[in-house]
């Protein structure tokens, strides 16, 4: 059996792209490989950032149950201190309406000192109402500063989430 060169040239030629073609499968499997770290580094980092932002959103959460609860307080105490008020609002007009009565001086002074009690005791109610709204607001003021911190760190955290994607060019 002889091979003439015709043939040697053909296998030759079948050699060389056999060595191209195993050169090429060697060189996509390398990037495929490095490929597929980078997508299990990338979604390794997105999880522990987004772990981090659930945490933001738990704390944001509370933060947001806190200030509500605050809220409804202070609307206890606006509705008291409105009832407080609308009572002072009675009692004066019963003073001057029995400040007109010219019969019984004694009597109609009797009964001025008795609202006028009754105007200090709606008054102090009306005070701590007032203490309490104070106390809520001071509270809602507290949450919120709490609530733009967190809010500030979060999107620092989303702005920096997309880095390590800047090391692809695509």
């Amino acid at each position: 059996m002889s091979i003439d060169n015709q043939d040697v040239s053909e296998i030759t030629k079948m050699i060389e792209i056999s060595r191209r073609t195993s050169f090429m499968i060697y060189y996509v499997l390398l990037i495929i490989i490095i490929l597929s770290i980078s997508v299990v580094y990338l979604t390794w980092s997105q999880k522990n950032d987004m772990r981090k932002l659930n945490g933001y959103m738990e704390g944001m959460t509370k933060d947001i149950s806190v200030m509500s609860n605050a809220i409804v307080k202070m609307q206890a105490s606006m509705t008291t201190m409105e009832g407080g008020i609308s009572k002072v609002v009675t009692h004066t007009q019963n003073i001057s309406g029995l400040i007109t009565q010219k019969e019984n001086p004694l009597k109609t002074l009797s009964h001025i000192a008795n609202t006028l009690k009754l105007m200090q005791s709606d008054s102090t109610n009306i005070g701590g109402s007032m203490e309490n709204v104070n106390y809520n607001l001071n509270t809602i003021n507290k949450q919120m500063k709490s609530l733009n911190r967190k809010l500030g760190t979060m999107v620092q955290d989303v702005n920096r989430m997309p880095s390590p994607t800047r090391m692809f060019p695509f």
